[in-house]
C-alpha cells in the first residue's frame, strides 16, 4: 500500500490514478475534517499525531508520499520520520519548487519532487502538442483548397521510416477527400525489411522517372526535404515537405514545410494522424513503430522526448505480432548460403571482422549479412 500523508491536491489526484490502477493507497492525516472527506470517498484513512506514536500502517506501506500543502506541517511530519527512518519505507516528498530540495532530504526524504519543474514539464509538453495541432490545421487548410490528386515522393530508395511516414500521409489525405500516389527514383530493396514492410502496407510505388507531374495538384517530401536526396526534377517545387534531416533552411522550397528534429519522420506523422482525428490501424502502427525504431536505431541515436511518447501510444495500437516479425525478419536462403560460404573465408585484422561475400545472387543479401553479423 502507498501511505500518503496530508492532504493536498495533487496528492488527491495521485491517489485517485493509484487507485484505477488497482494499486491499494491509503491516507494518514491529522485533521478529523481531512479524514471525515476521505473517507467519504472509500479511501482508507488512519489518523495520527506527529507527538504520538506511529501507526503500524506506517511501517506496512510500500511507501511513503509527504503530500501536504502546508509546508510547516510537512515539515513536522518529516521530522517524525526522519528520527525513525531506519524502521520505514523509503520516503517521497512533495515540494513547491526546487529551494525546498536539499532542506526536505535532510530532513529525511529518500526523495523530492519540486511541484513546479513538473508543472513545467507538462506545460512544455502542452505547447508542443499545440505546435502540433497548428502545423496539422494548416496543413489541411492547404489539402483542402486543392483539387486533384497528391504525388508523395521519399528519398531515392526508401527505408522503414520513410515508407511508414509515406503510407501514413496517403491515409491522412485521403481523410480530407485527397487521393495520393507513392513515389520513389530507386528500389525497396537492400533490409529484407524494406520489402516486408511495403507488402505488409500494400504500397504501389511509381518510379518518379516516369511520373507525369502534370497530373498532380499538391507535390509532397517525406522524410526528405530537398530535390537532390528524393531526385526530383529541379524544376519542379515541392508542395509540402515533412521531415525530421536538419537540413539549411536555403536548400528546402515548399509552401508547407514542418523539419522537426526527431527520431524519425514517422514520429512527426503519427501526430499529424492523431490532431487530424485520422484513425491509425493496427498494420500502420506497427509500421509507424518500426520506423521510429530502425532510423533511432532501436533509441540509441537522435531520439527525442516526442519520439519515445509517440512510439508508446502507437504500442498501444499496435500490432504486435507484426511488429515482431518486422524487428526481427528471417535471413533469405541466398543470405543463409552466401552467410555460411562467407563465414569460412572471415579474417579478424586487429579490431576488425573482415567477411568477402564473393559472388552473390542476390546483391540484397549484403545488408542483411550485414546486421547478421553486427548482432
Amino acid at each position: 500500500m502507498y501511505l500518503i500523508l496530508g492532504v493536498g491536491d495533487v496528492g488527491l489526484e495521485v491517489a485517485e490514478r493509484l487507485r484505477r490502477q488497482g494499486r491499494e493507497v491509503g491516507f494518514a492525516v491529522t485533521d478529523s475534517r481531512q479524514a471525515s472527506l476521505l473517507s467519504g470517498r472509500a479511501f482508507k484513512v488512519e489518523r495520527w499525531d506527529p507527538a504520538g506514536e506511529l501507526p503500524q500502517v506506517f511501517r506496512e506501506a510500500e511507501a511513503l508520499v509527504v503530500a501536504s500543502q502546508d509546508l510547516p506541517s510537512a515539515e513536522e511530519m518529516l521530522k517524525v520520520i526522519g528520527e525513525r527512518k531506519k524502521d520505514l519505507p523509503p520516503v517521497l516528498a512533495l515540494v513547491p519548487d526546487e529551494l525546498f530540495e536539499l532542506d526536505f532530504k535532510e530532513k529525511g526524504a529518500d526523495m523530492v519532487l519540486p511541484l513546479s519543474q513538473l508543472l513545467a514539464d507538462r506545460l512544455l509538453g502542452a505547447l508542443e502538442d499545440l505546435e502540433c495541432m497548428r502545423q496539422e490545421r494548416e496543413l489541411r487548410r492547404l489539402l483542402l483548397s486543392r483539387k486533384g490528386r497528391m504525388l508523395v515522393v521519399m528519398q531515392v530508395n526508401p527505408d522503414p521510416d520513410a515508407l511508414a511516414s509515406a503510407a501514413a500521409l496517403k491515409k491522412y489525405a485521403r481523410a480530407f477527400g485527397m487521393e495520393a500516389d507513392l513515389s520513389c527514383a530507386g528500389e525497396v530493396g537492400g533490409y529484407y525489411q524494406n520489402r516486408v514492410m511495403r507488402n505488409l502496407l500494400e504500397l504501389e510505388l511509381l518510379n518518379l522517372r516516369a511520373v507525369d507531374f502534370e497530373k498532380y495538384s499538391i507535390i509532397a517530401l517525406v522524410d526528405v526535404s530537398t530535390h537532390s536526396g528524393s531526385a526530383l526534377p529541379k524544376e519542379i517545387f515541392p508542395t509540402v515537405v515533412i521531415d525530421h534531416h536538419s537540413v539549411p533552411a536555403s536548400e528546402v522550397q515548399g509552401k508547407f514545410k514542418d523539419i522537426r528534429i526527431t527520431g524519425a519522420t514517422s514520429t512527426l506523422l503519427a501526430k499529424y494522424l492523431w490532431c487530424g482525428g485520422v484513425e491509425v490501424d493496427p498494420t500502420l502502427a506497427a509500421a509507424l513503430a518500426m520506423g521510429i525504431v530502425t532510423d533511432t536505431l532501436y533509441f540509441t541515436r537522435g531520439v527525442t522526448r516526442l519520439d519515445l511518447e509517440v512510439f508508446q501510444q502507437l504500442l498501444e495500437k499496435a500490432d504486435l505480432d507484426l511488429l515482431r516479425s518486422l524487428h526481427s525478419p528471417l535471413l533469405s536462403k541466398s543470405a543463409f548460403d552466401s552467410l555460411a560460404s562467407a563465414l569460412k573465408r572471415a579474417k579478424i585484422v586487429e579490431n576488425c571482422f573482415l567477411v568477402n561475400l564473393g559472388e552473390i545472387e542476390d546483391s540484397e543479401a549484403v545488408p542483411q549479412i550485414a546486421d547478421f553479423l553486427l548482432q
